[in-house]
């Protein structure tokens, strides 16, 4: 259907980082550039708006919608504990041809993060995450699985793009080997504990990043950006994103996003 094509084509502008947090998404600039009227346009920014991609404004043009660190460690938190249903549930369902993928998912990425390919480890990483949730064979649960993933994935993608992180691929690629090894053992309880942590770490790490993308964007340039180890992130968020960051008080919720306060070499984790 057309109106899935322009969702998913829009979401991926804004999950790629071409259009960033704050940034209008104007109807008509939108249409010329899909070459289709204003009406699929304006209902794919609706759907988009509904999966929290996009901020709809009444009279005025939609938004790619910047999370608050709030929002961000609320999101973070419904996903750890929807993609460990998924895990639990694919270790208990998954079909012995989902299996098959799924290993070999697991060992393509073994590869990739061997190799330092940071472009295939994120690939693969999404894959596996997706392979889990059809695996989970719940329809409503891997619907509400995407639909979150893709909240938060503009930001959980944030530690692929940091400088030698490809030395630090083998990390993410652990975590998914040994969820992936008690999926494969029919192993609930683990998969479902394992993927918890995992989610848990990754949003330690982009706290961090962003983190330091505030401290980035207030220090009046003491540094300049170029040479900022995070530098580079401050822009993928955008001027809107990081300034929403500056207010956050550090206050958490208490459960597993309530962990002690990582060290300051962020790099070594990553990859929702």
């Amino acid at each position: 259907m057309l109106g899935n094509r322009l969702k998913n084509e829009i979401a991926d502008l804004i999950l790629s980082g071409r259009m960033r947090p704050g940034e209008r998404l104007d109807e008509q600039s939108l249409a010329s550039r899909f070459g289709v009227s204003r009406t699929p346009i304006r209902e794919a920014l609706q759907q988009l708006g509904t999966a929290g991609l996009v901020e709809i404004r009444p009279r005025r043009s939609a938004r790619v919608r910047a999370l608050s660190m709030a929002e961000l460690e609320s999101s973070f938190e419904a996903l750890g504990e929807i993609e460990a249903i998924c895990a639990r549930y694919a270790a208990e369902r998954m079909t012995q041809a989902e299996r098959i993928s799924l290993k070999l998912l697991i060992d393509q990425s073994r590869v990739a993060s061997r190799q330092g390919d940071r472009v295939a480890s994120r690939d693969l990483d999404a894959r596996i995450h997706a392979l889990l949730h059809t695996g989970a064979h719940n329809k409503a649960l891997c619907s509400v699985a995407n639909e979150t993933r893709m909240r938060v994935e503009l930001y959980s993608s944030a530690p692929y793009t940091l400088p030698n992180f490809d030395t630090q691929l083998h990390v993410p690629h652990g975590q998914h080997e040994q969820i992936v090894e008690a999926v494969l053992n029919r192993d609930p309880e683990a998969a479902h504990r394992l993927m918890i942590d995992h989610i848990g770490g990754s949003f330690l790490v982009v706290k961090g990043i962003l983190e330091e993308a505030s401290a980035l964007a207030t220090a009046g340039g003491d540094e300049p950006a170029g040479r900022h180890p995070y530098g580079h992130v401050a822009h993928l968020f955008g001027d809107t994103a990081v300034k929403a960051l500056t207010g956050w008080t550090g206050q958490t919720a208490a459960g597993p996003f309530d962990p002690p306060k990582p060290s300051p070499d962020r790099s070594g984790q990553g990859g929702a």
